[in-house]
């Protein structure tokens, strides 16, 4: 094969994912969500339980800079239950409505600090298009390092002090880890629309001003995984949906033969 063909293979190949990539983006642009008015919308309520038998938080070792991060172990915010088995920091949304309510945008850019070398908070949600404030309040270097497929990925320092606004064009999850302090975590939820709710304590939510309709609402929680129940919502009324979550199984490894 000449070099000559192999290069018009290559930069098709490129054109192509190009095309594909720009098509995919057009298409989340017209299938974009329509902000208006909503009036006597309805009420989405509930909770989010675990079943299964509630185990001791686990605390995450401070390996690295314990003079301002502190010497002692940190609980881990990955599954945050109840005795009662609530489920705390679960996020509840609607996947399936294009039209409705507007974001609430008054509180500005959302934050996530580190604060002793932790990230605070643990959970952020922002609507598609919004950007973070990614702050440092401590006297020590972090290192932001983002995992994500549609948004683009970053891995950027920022010294004590520092401020580093990132934006967020595309629906996703989005894990944010620092490669500095190997314990730190967050997760970045991005949304396409203003209906979603993180759960309390109790393991409950509420999503209001929801215009009449069938819908499919979402529960998601970052060591759970998901779940999903289809709801209809009427004028002024108010529908009750709850969740259970299991532990996930882990798969058996596989021998060596």
């Amino acid at each position: 094969m000449s070099k000559i063909f192999k290069r018009c293979v290559y930069f098709s190949a490129i054109a192509v994912f190009s095309l594909m990539l720009l098509l995919h983006n057009i298409g989340n642009t017209m299938a974009a969500y329509e902000e208006g008015d909503v009036s006597n919308g309805g009420t989405i309520t509930g909770s989010v339980k675990f079943a299964g038998d509630v185990s001791d938080t686990k605390m995450l070792e401070v390996t690295k800079d314990q003079k301002t991060c502190g010497a002692d172990p940190k609980p881990s915010e990955a599954l945050l239950i109840s005795p009662d088995k609530n489920i705390k920091s679960a996020v509840v949304s609607i996947t399936t409505i294009s039209k409705g309510k507007k974001f609430d945008r008054s509180g500005g850019n959302p934050t996530v600090d580190q604060q002793g070398c932790v990230f605070i908070p643990h959970l952020t949600l922002v609507p598609a298009g919004g950007t973070i404030d990614l702050l440092n309040s401590d006297d020590v270097m972090h290192n932001l390092h983002s995992y994500s497929m549609k948004n683009t990925a970053f891995n950027e320092g920022v010294a004590g002090g520092g401020k580093l606004p990132k934006k967020f064009e595309y629906p996703e999850t989005v894990k944010l880890k620092c490669d500095v302090h190997k314990w730190m975590d967050a997760w970045i939820i991005v949304q396409d629309n203003p209906y979603y709710a993180v759960t309390d304590e109790n393991g409950s939510f509420s999503i209001g001003d929801v215009p009449p309709g069938t819908y499919t609402v979402l529960v998601w929680q970052e060591k759970l995984g998901k779940d999903t129940k289809e709801i209809t919502v009427k004028a002024g009324e108010e529908v009750k949906v709850d969740f259970e979550m299991k532990a996930k199984k882990k798969r058996a490894r596989r021998k060596k033969k």
